[in-house]
């Protein structure tokens, strides 16, 4: 079993769901704010050719799942301003005259106000070592957390804010819950330091 005797020192290395960040390149950083994030998912539907009596299955278009990311919000940084201002440099003006009436966000819009995001997986630290290095070569090296698994949502925009909900009943922290859509992602899993 690989927990016990394949795995070499220290045994199998699960990846672990609370070890991760998620940035946003043109937020600013908020991305310790972050509290939940789900991975990016694809989706390809099959379309069928039927001769006679037999049906054959074709793979379709391929097409990525929004994904949902849940936020802490706070008075600084304010999170909750960061999205709404999102939404107004991505285009859009209250319906408050002829002008705004006829502005609107686009694409180009959307996509550059919070530029390009990131699902960073990280492990619990340590020093990845090149094939054949010798550990004790390694001078002042610091024990941090590395990226086991990156994506990299190329040209995604917001589209859902949900700024949370108040109650005098409990005691909990206000959540904003935003749902990015994206043409695609890119993954990479090469360990690597954790640069921010």
């Amino acid at each position: 079993m690989p927990f016990f005797s394949d795995a070499g020192p220290g045994g199998f290395q699960p990846k672990r769901v609370f070890r991760f960040m998620v940035t946003f390149s043109e937020l600013g950083d908020i991305s310790f704010m972050v509290s939940k994030a789900a991975k990016p998912a694809y989706q390809v539907k099959a379309t069928q050719h039927q001769v006679l009596n037999h049906q054959f299955n074709f793979p379709g278009i391929v097409k990525w799942q929004p994904v949902k990311i849940s936020l802490i919000d706070a008075v600084d940084p304010n999170v909750g301003s960061k999205f709404y201002n999102a939404l107004r440099n991505a285009g859009y003006e209250a319906p408050t005259s002829e002008g705004a009436l006829a502005t609107g966000i686009t694409k180009v819009g959307t996509t550059s106000t919070i530029g390009e995001v990131r699902l960073k997986q990280l492990d619990g630290g340590g020093i990845i070592l090149p094939a054949g290095a010798d550990p004790g070569e390694v001078m002042g090296a610091v024990d941090t957390p590395n990226i086991v698994e990156e994506w990299t949502l190329k040209n995604a925009f917001i589209t859902d804010v949900n700024w949370g909900q108040l109650n005098y009943g409990e005691e909990g922290l206000v959540s904003i819950e935003t749902t990015i859509s994206y043409d695609y992602a890119t993954y990479s899993g090469t360990p690597s330091p954790l640069a921010i």
